[in-house]
C-alpha cells in the first residue's frame, strides 16, 4: 500500500531538483547539444554478448523474475539492463525518451540477437503501458521533479515487484569538481540514496536493499571523447571560451589508466537495488 499523502521528503526533493534544473538552464550555452544524452549514450549499453559485465546488477535482477514473467524498464537508456534481462524474461518493455539512447538500445538488441524487447519512446510520466511482473528503474529518479507521482506510477504498473537501482552518492560525482573550474560555482547536488530511503519510508513502502559490486568509472577512450562528454555534462558548447577552459582543466586532470583516460579524482560507485513487493 502506498501512502497518497504529500510527504516532506517529496516536497524537499522537488525543490532541490527544480533548483538544479534552473541552474542547468542558466548555465547551458546556446550551441550545446539539444539531446543531453547523445554524446554519452554509448556508455549506457551492456558489454558485448559473452563478455563479463562491470557489475552484478543483471544477475541480481534476474533472481527476481521467472522465465515466464515480464519486465518493464523505466528509463532504459541504451539497454544496459533491458537487453540482457530479455534473456531471463518472456518480454521486456523499455521506456526511454532520448532518441540517442533508443538508437543505442535497438542496435544493442540487434547485436545480441534479442527480439523480445519493445521500445516506448516516452518519458515515464507520459508513457501508456500495461502492467508487468517486475518494474525496474535504474539511476533515473535523481532528476525527477514530481517524485511521489513517479514512484506511485512505478508501483501501480508492477504486478509483483519494483526495483530501483541507485548509487550511494550522485551518479555525476565524477564531473562535479569541474563545475567550479569552468562555471565558477558549485553544482547543486541532486537527491540520491538517503532521500530515496526517506521518501519510501514516508510513503509507507517496506523495502529491502541489496548491495551490488562496486562500479568503476569507465575510462574515456581518447582525449577527444573526454572533452566531448565533459562538455555535455557541463552544458558547454564546443569551441566556446568555457570549452577552452574545460580543455585546460582536462589537460591537468586526466590520467592514463587501463583502457584509456580518467579524471584523477574519479572514484568507484557503490550501487544498490532498492526493491519492494507490490501489495
Amino acid at each position: 500500500m502506498v501512502d497518497e499523502n504529500v510527504t516532506h521528503t517529496g516536497i524537499a526533493w522537488q525543490e532541490t531538483v527544480e533548483r538544479e534544473h534552473a541552474q542547468s538552464d542558466r548555465i547551458r550555452e546556446e550551441s550545446a547539444s539539444e539531446d543531453f544524452w547523445k554524446p554519452v549514450a554509448h556508455r549506457f549499453v551492456p558489454p558485448k554478448k559473452g563478455e563479463s559485465a562491470p557489475d552484478d546488477t543483471v544477475e541480481k535482477l534476474a533472481e527476481l523474475i521467472l522465465p515466464s514473467e515480464s519486465v518493464l524498464d523505466v528509463g532504459a537508456g541504451g539497454g544496459r539492463l533491458s537487453v540482457p534481462l530479455a534473456e531471463y524474461a518472456s518480454h521486456v518493455t523499455a521506456v526511454e525518451p532520448s532518441e540517442a539512447m533508443r538508437d543505442q538500445l535497438t542496435a544493442t538488441a540487434d547485436a545480441w540477437g534479442v527480439s523480445n524487447v519493445s521500445v516506448i519512446p516516452s518519458t515515464w510520466e507520459e508513457a501508456d503501458v500495461d502492467s508487468h511482473d517486475l518494474v525496474v528503474c535504474a539511476h533515473v529518479v535523481y532528476t525527477v521533479t514530481a517524485i511521489e507521482a513517479f514512484v506511485r506510477k512505478l508501483n501501480n504498473h508492477a504486478r509483483k515487484k519494483v526495483a530501483l537501482i541507485s548509487f550511494e552518492r550522485p551518479a555525476t560525482a565524477t564531473y562535479l569538481p569541474l563545475w567550479s573550474y569552468v562555471h565558477g560555482e558549485e553544482r547543486i547536488a541532486l537527491p540520491t540514496l538517503p532521500q530515496i530511503e526517506s521518501l519510501l519510508g514516508e510513503l509507507k513502502i517496506e523495502f529491502e536493499e541489496t548491495p551490488l559490486k562496486e562500479w568503476a568509472p569507465r575510462p574515456f577512450k581518447s582525449r577527444e571523447q573526454a572533452q566531448s562528454e565533459c562538455e555535455a555534462r557541463l552544458f558547454v558548447a564546443p569551441g566556446s571560451d568555457k570549452s577552452k577552459m574545460l580543455s585546460e582543466v582536462l589537460d591537468s586532470s586526466l590520467i592514463e589508466v587501463e583502457g584509456g583516460l580518467r579524471l584523477e579524482w574519479a572514484e568507484s560507485h557503490r550501487p544498490l537495488i532498492i526493491s519492494w513487493d507490490v501489495r
